[in-house]
């Protein structure tokens, strides 16, 4: 749970100065902090964002958090649709400001949350039964399950696993036969629109594969890409168990590894993935022993790995050992969708590790 002055420090270490606390006082349901420079607002779930500046003044105008606008849902950025332009999202739609047209509010589209779960029912159902094949082969001999998904061709046998999983639960090879490298899993999540060069610069200037695309929004089925600026902007990240993880180990822009969701805690951020040839923890069922001086190790994304193996065997009630940063077998690990702990090639050219993007099909690629 966030405090204020919590949030006033993470700001200020982000550059943002708050100023200092003027007035505090309740909401329904919340909390506010009146500073120099914005407003802090404490949302039901406890989470704390600010407004400021025009922002700020387009919200007040309109009655803030008992506006139609709901709570804050993140504080202000860059817009990423507007050259030069700002934005903050709320709950039920978002306001934008750009020089010199000020600022103007966008209303999100309503909902039906109880027929949107129901529509989306089946493809929860068989991504759930992908990460379940995913879990299972962890009991599996690491030879045995190596050579399964393999067949002698170690090369790029990370997306070579997230197919077998796919394939497993009865998904078509015109889909899994996508997923062999992290480029054309940027390409299938966007549906053509984004990946990076031969040298891991972003680029998001392909040429889309707008009529697939079409087919897939008429039936409201379309594929979901979650970008490594959404991680940044601290979204409410909406992944299920199956979605498909990029991991950027060691380009200047790019991904170099492929994961898949086993789970994930929206409350502590903590994204708990399985992988072929990552070097993740091992079942203590196997019976391998621990690399005691590894694990006393911290990882690249800063976090000490004994933590991570606690915290894993603490959410999923297993046992787990680690074997060292070694290559070469189906192991289970984490990340935590922080800012913190993303680390960037620009923050650490030789030691970095950040989620790079989370895919999830379309139903339709399913079947």
């Amino acid at each position: 749970m966030e405090n204020f002055n919590t949030k006033i420090a993470d700001l200020a270490g982000r550059g943002f100065d708050t100023g200092q606390i003027l007035s505090e006082s309740e909401l329904a349901n919340g909390r506010v902090a009146i500073c120099q420079n914005c407003v802090l607002y404490a949302c039901p779930d406890e989470l704390i964002f600010e407004v400021h500046g025009n922002i700020l003044m387009k919200y007040q105008e309109v009655g803030e958090t008992t506006s139609n606008l709901g709570f804050p849902r993140s504080d202000e950025m860059d817009d990423p649709s507007i050259a030069g332009g700002k934005v903050s999202y709320f709950e039920y739609g978002k306001i934008n400001w750009q020089y010199p047209n000020g600022s103007s509010i966008e209303m999100y589209e309503f909902v039906d949350l109880d027929s949107y779960e129901l529509q989306r029912a089946p493809l929860v159902a068989k991504l759930q039964e992908i990460a379940d094949y995913a879990f299972e082969a962890l009991s599996e001999p690491q030879s045995s399950i190596e050579n399964k998904i393999t067949k002698g061709s170690k090369e790029s046998w990370c997306g070579k696993a997230v197919a077998y999983f796919y394939a497993k639960a009865g998904v078509p090879n015109k889909t899994t036969s996508q997923f062999m490298n992290t480029s054309n899993i940027s390409l299938f999540g966007s549906y053509g629109k984004m990946t990076f060069d031969q040298n891991g610069v972003l680029r998001k200037d392909y040429r889309e594969n707008t009529q697939l695309k079409e087919q897939h929004m008429a039936q409201d089925a379309a594929r979901k890409m979650i970008t490594f600026e959404d991680i940044d902007a601290q979204y409410d990240l909406d992944i299920l168990p199956g979605d498909i993880v990029l991991v950027d180990n060691s380009g200047k822009g790019g991904a170099d590894h492929i994961q898949i969701v086993y789970k994930y805690d929206p409350g502590t951020k903590m994204l708990t993935v399985v992988d072929g040839n990552g070097g993740g923890f091992a079942l203590a069922s196997l019976g391998i022993p621990n690399n005691d001086v590894a694990l006393a190790q911290i990882a690249a994304d800063g976090i000490p790995i004994s933590a991570k193996k606690q915290w894993i065997e603490d959410e999923l009630g297993i046992s787990l050992v680690y074997q060292g940063n070694v290559a070469g077998h189906v192991g289970i690990s984490c990340h935590i969708l922080l800012p913190e702990y993303q680390i960037r090639y620009e923050d650490n050219t030789s030691k970095h590790k950040r989620v790079w993007a989370i895919i999830r099909p379309s139903i339709l690629d399913l079947q």
